[in-house]
């Protein structure tokens, strides 16, 4: 999905425009207005904008000088003048200055629609121009980025030599980041692979995944990149602008260029990347518990099981209740399995778990040492998860959580894994229903807010705001519950209340616009008729 911002100071161009983008079936378009430049500037701060629909003369601000100022928050914009005949010398300015595309008002609506058509065309090609597995080939041959990794990834393990060398690792390694200065935690995870995939084609994957970030992320911040227990992945970046209120845009363009990355890692590298990003900076001290914390929701995300985009924010989460955990057993089984567990992965957990359990079935002196060390590494990858999630409290009520630490509480080796794989099952399914209500908690406000607000702000960034979400995953999360996208529920919304307010006849046509959320009459008349094929007046009159 693209988002397309419509610029004019005539508000009948701009309500024309929306309207007549928002009936392309054809074209998943998420269109934002704006009925002067001050608007514009806002919105472009809120929101990550693929498209920019413009007047090239506008009181103020021209449209020239809000071009310069489109591509210092998004440069991969494609800006669309809309022009006269009489203005030739804006538009030589206008593209050399980098604009996509220019449409004379007095074209036809196909001619308009075709431009950002040809746009959106431009972006999903560049999109294709960002990704080579050729540089990443050249990227595995050299050592530094290996001594980097290393590096980064000790920081997030809080070893005190990598946190307290910071200015001359940095300088050395020569990382692009500054240590004094606050810095922004991103975690990834890629969800599932291709079958038939080598170890080195994964690794060859994950450095496309980084070299994509660093090139699109790299406009506007400075990034650094590591991988982590078997091809996860941590984003460190921070605004290259000493700006005060630079963070605030960053947060913005961050989240908005994830989305992309993830949906170039989807069609080029044929991958699914789960993204959560915290909700604000941290000191580098600060780092290693935020980077704890960002692993566990993973966990307990809400979401579709695979191409999570969230911040923090969306638990509520509090970082300073964590603190730093080193596990004793470092091994890839372990992680294995603690992932497994964490994430929800039922069939994947058990196999393993059936699989060692039925190769220890010997009944002799070295297997029996085998077996306990296989129990109370279970043991520790369940107390990692029942310490931190409330599945605790419904675990000790159905079943005896004393014997959990203790082998010989059970009169059989096969008794005490019947066990363990019982409270496992017990894991998985309280997950899937904690899961489901978070989901149906985030549906439910969200229908409310529509209904509560017809009139008001409904656009998609209005209510992932909201509900601390992605606007791109809170759609997808949104059509995948309800079989319906977020535009068609607030397109109900509006007919039914506006069928409501018709059947009063001492309403006026215009304040009934206004209360289901159009800026003018003309908008609702031509909403109301293409779902309805009635006039609203038409309407009225057959409720009498």
């Amino acid at each position: 999905m693209y988002r397309l911002l419509i610029i004019d100071d005539e508000d009948v161009i701009v309500d024309g425009m929306a309207d007549l983008f928002q009936e392309q079936v054809d074209m998943e378009l998420e269109v934002y207005r704006a009925y002067n430049v001050l608007e514009a500037i806002d919105w472009l701060k809120q929101t990550k904008i693929d498209i920019v629909l413009s007047d090239i003369q506008m009181p103020g601000i021209t449209g020239l000088q809000l071009q310069q100022r489109i591509m210092e928050l998004w440069p991969r914009c494609k800006v669309i003048f809309l022009t006269g005949y009489n203005e030739f010398t804006f538009i030589h300015e206008a593209m050399r200055n980098g604009s996509f595309d220019f449409v004379l008002k007095t074209e036809t609506d196909e001619t308009i629609i075709g431009s950002v058509k040809k746009a959106i065309a431009k972006l999903d090609e560049e999109m294709v121009m960002h990704s080579t597995l050729q540089k990443t080939t050249l990227l595995l041959q050299r050592a530094l980025p290996y001594i980097q990794k290393d590096y980064l990834r000790d920081i997030l393990q809080g070893e005190s030599y990598a946190l307290g060398n910071r200015h001359s690792q940095f300088t050395q390694l020569s990382i692009s980041l500054d240590p004094s200065k606050p810095v922004l935690l991103v975690v990834g995870r890629v969800d599932e692979w291709r079958e038939g995939l080598s170890t080195f084609d994964r690794a060859l994957i994950i450095y496309a995944v980084q070299n994509i970030s660093e090139e699109l992320l790299g406009v506007s911040t400075r990034v650094a990149f590591t991988d982590y227990e078997r091809f996860r992945m941590v984003w460190l970046i921070q605004p290259k602008s000493d700006a005060e209120d630079s963070w605030d845009q960053i947060l913005r363009f961050v989240q908005g260029t994830l989305e992309q990355i993830q949906h170039t890692s989807r069609q080029l590298l044929k991958i699914k990347l789960s993204i959560i990003v915290c909700s604000k900076p941290c000191g580098w001290e600060e780092l290693p518990i935020r980077y704890i914390t960002i692993k566990r929701l993973f966990g307990y995300g809400l979401g579709l099981g695979q191409e999570l985009l969230l911040t923090d924010q969306a638990y509520g989460t509090d970082h300073d209740r964590f603190e730093p955990v080193k596990s004793p057993l470092q091994t890839h089984l372990w992680i294995d399995l603690k992932n497994d567990l964490e994430a929800g992965r039922r069939e994947a957990f058990l196999a393993a778990f059936d699989g060692i359990t039925a190769l220890l079935a010997a009944q002799d002196e070295q297997t029996e040492k085998a077996r306990t060390e296989w129990y109370y590494m279970l043991v520790v990858i369940y107390i990692s998860i029942l310490n931190y999630n409330s599945v605790l409290r419904l675990a000790a009520e159905q079943m005896d959580l004393d014997k959990l630490t203790m082998m010989q509480a059970h009169k059989t080796w096969s008794s005490a894994f019947d066990y363990l794989r019982e409270l496992a099952e017990l894991i998985f399914n309280h997950r899937s229903e904690g899961q489901t209500n978070s989901e149906n908690d985030v549906i439910t406000k969200i229908k409310k807010y529509i209904h509560e607000y017809v009139n008001g702000d409904l656009s998609l960034t209005r209510l992932s705001d909201f509900v601390s979400l992605n606007p791109s995953y809170l759609s997808r999360l949104y059509k995948h519950h309800t079989g319906e996208s977020v535009t068609e529920t607030i397109k109900q919304v509006r007919l039914q209340k506006s069928k409501e307010l018709l059947r009063n006849p001492d309403i006026r046509m215009s304040d009934i616009s206004e209360r289901v959320g159009f800026l003018s009459e003309r908008s609702f008349y031509r909403f109301f008729k293409s779902i309805t094929k009635l006039t609203p007046q038409e309407y009225r009159e057959l409720q009498k």
